[in-house]
């Protein structure tokens, strides 16, 4: 009659397997089928603004909001992304922010603001939101267990509302003025990432968009990049710190909007993500 394995070997024996398997299973951890990510990002902008003469397109004062008007220069904003596969070496991602600023200022300068006039030393009230929505596909012509890299083709869609108000002349005559400007842009871009991971925790990753086009009546020139350091403290969740840069120029030459818009958001992020 033969004897029995110890105890002992049996457990050190199931050990090891469970020991393999987890490695086997977080060892995908950057290949993920689908993510979230929230965010907190906190940047410091800096933003110029023109809205023309709407009878002879002649240009207004370029205005810079945060000097000229009072809007504050650095603000946090929550950023939501989502993302997944739909085949071996393809993805979707969509990412959307907000900032929503306002701001008031006596006035050092006189200002041409569309068809009004804004004198030195009136009191202006101002407002300036913007939505941001990024939607691309992308796909990996290089991917690992631990690494990937690959190009993308979306839309960079950005919604902004603009207005100042206050004492002025305008076409009526001098009095309280006010005039808003609410513009949805949608802009194509081409994009590149990548993504290492260390080992079973830490990973780094990173992306760039990209897009200088004229369409219609719209000229925009884009960046808007991230890197980030990723600690996927547990299998399916994460955490991690970033930073981020978004440089945006849109000239317009509509009826809705003659005028010019250009925003610097730069600034460092932390977040929360789930990866299955």
């Amino acid at each position: 009659m033969s004897a029995r394995p110890f105890p002992s070997r049996r457990l050190f024996a199931v050990a090891i397997a469970l020991t393999s398997l987890s490695g086997a299973a977080r060892a995908e951890m950057p290949q993920d089928n689908w993510w979230g990510e929230l965010e907190f990002f906190y940047p410091t902008i800096s933003s110029t603004a023109r809205l023309d003469f709407p009878q002879t397109a002649a240009p207004g004062t370029e205005t810079h909001l945060e000097d000229d008007l009072g809007l504050t220069d650095r603000k946090g904003t929550p950023y939501l992304l989502l993302g997944g596969r739909f085949a071996t070496n393809w993805r979707v991602e969509f990412e959307y922010y907000l900032l929503q600023r306002s701001g008031d200022r006596q006035l050092s300068r006189e200002i041409h603001w569309g068809d009004i006039d804004y004198q030195v030393g009136a009191n202006i009230h101002t407002i300036f939101d913007t939505n941001v929505y990024r939607l691309v596909a992308g796909y990996s012509f290089y991917r690992t267990p631990v690494a990937e890299a690959g190009a993308t083709i979306g839309l960079h869609t950005t919604q902004f509302k603009i207005g100042l108000s206050g004492q002025g002349t305008g076409p009526n005559g001098p009095g309280f003025q006010t005039e808003t400007k609410d513009v949805l842009v949608p802009l194509p871009t081409l994009g590149l990432y990548g993504s290492y991971k260390f080992d079973d925790q830490w990973g780094v990753r990173g992306r760039f968009d990209f897009l200088s086009l004229t369409i219609d009546q719209y000229n925009g020139q884009l960046v808007n990049s991230m890197f980030a350091f990723d600690w996927r403290f547990a299998k399916n969740w994460g955490a991690g710190l970033g930073y981020r840069y978004v440089s945006y120029n849109l000239k317009s030459t509509t009826d809705k909007f003659h005028g010019e818009v250009k925003y610097d958001f730069k600034g460092p992020t932390i977040f929360v993500e789930a990866g299955f």
